[in-house]
């Protein structure tokens, strides 16, 4: 008997053979085909070879019977393989098509899942500029500087928001974290005293260069992707930018490698990570809006070319924050009407349009669907300048007209009253 399951195997096409091992690892994750395998070729070795009476040329007759229906099966197979492929390749082209023109606003973790009149409120004022088909999107908080949150009433938000066909944001703060100060202070940016560091909010800082804090933000990542989040977008995915930045000591960073190489590989790690555990998760950055016309940020270590690879980048665009001024356009002026937060347009449609050059001629995948100023600046109300529906309305503008992949509105409030217009 052993040597006819020997003959068996050894005639059987070497193509066909690693074609059958091939799709076997297919099948142990999707048993439901092995029903259609019986039912397309229900073929039985065993029962050919336990006819020890058959004459040699009969059951070697028999045995290649065998092997054509068993290849016709997997023939068959494989034409259903394909069609999933293909299925899942248009189903994943779609969620890139929907996230390819979000009219989005912000909603803080408060907003989104508290209980209280005051939020239901603002949270229901949101849902009807989505039945008004005003905007697409919100944008949530699941992690500030105060650490994960991420309530299951959230998952009755993402479910409504679905059911409207609207768009779902996770907002994941990730370096600048309070909340593991006491079970890891190992993993935070310490003074020269030895006591923690804060920057100028008074938040403690995680220490980028550090494996075990990568871990901690991925392994979150993937917790909010099961919450039913259709895009990850990462803020604070840098060193720090304010506070006594000579007074800091790194438990781990040590100046062997340049900061935009320990940014760099960590945004490539997260995005191939994530990828993996959900291939059709959209992911995005925040960054500051001066390096969509500078292209770096060496000091916190950030690089543009180092985020082409993402779904999409979303500068921080707000023209009351560029503290430099606008190349023409200064930041303070005797002249008012010259100062850069007077110029929203400008601002905004020359940011992207040089940041996408710049990204074209680096072949990078990423879009850039930036964050417009949806609030008051004290230092500009203080000098007359508001940023009412008439310069919220010229920013959105200029994203339309540079060719944008939609746009998202940053008020902390959460209030958009401009939308009501």
């Amino acid at each position: 008997m052993e040597a006819k399951k020997f003959l068996l195997f050894s005639i059987i096409p070497i193509p066909l053979f690693l074609i059958f091992f091939e799709e076997f690892f297919f099948f142990q994750k999707n048993l439901d085909y092995f029903e259609k395998i019986q039912k397309i070729g229900n073929v039985s070795f065993e029962n050919i070879i336990s006819q020890e009476k058959e004459n040699p040329e009969e059951l070697l007759s028999k045995i290649e019977q065998a092997l054509s229906e068993i290849e016709d099966t997997l023939n068959k197979i494989q034409e259903i393989i394909e069609e999933k492929k293909i299925q899942e390749v248009q189903r994943i082209q779609k969620i890139k098509e929907q996230s390819e023109n979000v009219k989005g606003v912000y909603m803080t973790s408060y907003v989104a899942s508290s209980r209280t009149t005051f939020a239901e409120k603002l949270r229901n004022n949101i849902f009807k500029f989505i039945e008004e088909e005003k905007i697409n999107s919100i944008v949530i908080d699941v992690k500030e500087a105060q650490g994960p949150k991420l309530p299951t009433q959230l998952k009755d938000l993402i479910s409504e928001l679905h059911q409207k066909n609207a768009w779902s944001i996770a907002r994941v703060v990730v370096f600048r974290d309070n909340s593991l100060v006491e079970t890891h202070p190992e993993f935070y940016l310490k003074g020269e005293t030895g006591s923690f560091w804060q920057d100028n909010q008074e938040c403690f800082w995680l220490d980028p260069a550090s494996q075990e804090v990568q871990d901690y933000i991925i392994d979150f990542s993937k917790k909010v992707i099961d919450f039913g989040f259709d895009e990850l977008q990462f803020d604070y995915i840098r060193f720090p930018s304010d506070g006594d930045l000579k007074d800091i000591v790194y438990p781990f960073y040590d100046s062997s490698e340049e900061k935009v190489q320990i940014i760099g590989e960590f945004v490539s790690r997260l995005n191939r990570e994530l990828k993996d555990y959900k291939k059709e998760i959209i992911l995005s950055i925040d960054i500051f809006g001066y390096v969509a016309v500078q292209f770096e940020s060496l000091e916190i270590g950030q690089r543009l070319k180092d985020f082409k690879d993402l779904d999409y980048i979303s500068f921080m665009l707000y023209p009351s924050h560029f503290y430099g001024g606008f190349e023409e356009f200064p930041y303070r002026s005797e002249n008012i009407e010259e100062v850069v937060s007077n110029h929203p347009y400008e601002v905004i449609f020359r940011s992207i349009t040089t940041a996408t050059d710049y990204l074209e001629s680096l072949e990078g995948t990423a879009k850039i669907r930036p964050w417009l100023q949806a609030f008051d600046l004290r230092v500009d109300t203080k000098r007359g300048i508001f940023y009412d529906t008439e310069k919220i309305m010229a920013q959105i503008k200029a994203a339309e007209d540079a060719s944008s992949a939609g746009y998202l509105l940053w008020s902390p409030t959460n209030v958009y009253s401009f939308l009501k217009e």
